[in-house]
C-alpha cells in the first residue's frame, strides 16, 4: 500500500520554510496507522530523519490511525469537508489519535503543514 511518495515527502518537508519554524523544535516520533499498515516517522530537532515500518514494540509520542478509506480521501488534493484538517477529521470520527496530547497540541501547526505536504505527494 503506498499513498504517497515517501522519499519525495521527506526531502520536501525537511526543506520547507514553514515547516522549519513550527517544528523547529520538534523531538519525537509520530506512528501513523493505516488500516493495517504502519508508518514511524522520526523527529530530531525538527527535521524527519527516518520514516519505517515499525517493529510491535516501537513506541511514538503521537500515534493517529484511520481506515484506509479515511487516508485515501484525506489526501485528496480537495478533500471533503471535514477531511482537509487532521483535527477536524478526528473530532468527525474519521481518525483516532493517541499519545501525548501536549506533543501533539504544541506541534500541531508543523503537523499541520506536513500533513499539506504529504498530501502534495499523494499518489491518486
Amino acid at each position: 500500500m503506498t499513498l504517497f511518495n515517501a522519499q519525495k515527502f521527506q526531502s520536501a518537508l525537511n526543506e520547507d520554510g514553514e515547516f522549519k519554524i513550527a517544528g523547529r523544535f520538534l523531538d519525537g516520533a509520530l506512528k501513523l496507522h493505516f488500516a493495517d499498515d504502519a508508518l514511524l516517522l522520526k523527529f530530531r530537532d525538527g527535521q524527519l530523519v527516518s520514516m519505517v515500518t515499525p517493529s510491535l514494540f516501537d513506541t511514538a509520542d503521537v500515534v493517529i490511525k484511520g481506515p484506509l478509506s479515511s487516508w485515501q480521501e484525506f489526501l485528496k488534493p480537495i478533500p471533503k469537508p471535514f477531511f482537509h484538517d487532521m483535527f477536524a477529521a478526528i473530532v468527525r470520527n474519521q481518525f483516532e489519535w493517541s499519545g501525548d496530547s501536549e506533543t501533539f497540541f504544541a506541534y500541531y501547526g508543523a503537523f499541520r503543514r506536513m500533513f499539506q505536504i504529504m498530501r502534495d505527494h499523494a499518489i491518486h
